[in-house]
């Protein structure tokens, strides 16, 4: 064998091993089942249009890992446990999901994906806690208020949400911030019922 051929053949081997031993990458989202778009669309909230206009969350979280809270001053990066896409992304759309399985026939959008800005109700949510425990608990703090196109501001209300985890693993704490979001958007489901209810 030549030293040419010698030096390739280390070459690859090094390469293969070296890919060999890259640790496996897990990616997880928030996102649960899609709301139906099938059945009785002549309800109340039919003609009823909202747009998420802003959803925020705390910086230590905005990040592709998932962040594990680890001690009452801690936290844990997962660096090869990964969101499929940003929150920033991934839980404006979770709660747009959520709210369009609660508001039977309206049409739920996010304004990231240029939503009118003329929707009847705007949604602005203020995430202020999002804490994930293994093998203990999801927990939620949020903000949220309901306004008009105009700006109007209708109602608003905050909520402290904590759901157990049932399991040791990353995939049941996940689920936990899933369901701890359903929660959140029945909440301000409720309210824009009451609102849109009120203002017929």
């Amino acid at each position: 064998m030549t030293m040419s051929r010698l030096v390739l053949s280390l070459i690859c081997v090094a390469v293969l091993g070296g890919c060999g031993s890259a640790p496996v990458e897990h990616y997880y989202t928030l996102l649960g089942q899609p709301a139906s778009v099938g059945g009785d669309q002549s309800g109340a909230m039919s003609r009823v249009t909202v747009t998420l206009a802003s959803v925020t969350i705390p910086e230590t979280v905005d990040r592709s890992e998932l962040v594990l809270r680890s001690g009452a001053n801690s936290v844990a990066v997962m660096d090869t446990h990964r969101w499929v896409e940003s929150l920033k992304s991934e839980i404006p759309r979770a709660i747009a999901n959520d709210l369009s399985r609660d508001l039977d026939g309206a049409l739920v959008s996010v304004q990231a994906d240029n939503a009118s800005r003329d929707a009847k109700y705007q949604v602005y949510v203020d995430i202020t806690r999002f804490d994930s425990v293994l093998n203990d608990a999801a927990s939620i703090d949020a903000f949220w208020s309901v306004r008009l196109a105009n700006g109007d501001q209708l109602r608003s209300d905050r909520v402290a949400l904590r759901i157990p985890v049932h399991g040791a693993g990353l995939d049941e704490l996940v689920a936990a911030h899933t369901q701890a979001l359903a929660q959140l958007s029945e909440k301000i489901a409720t309210q824009i019922r009451e609102i849109d209810a009120g203002r017929h």
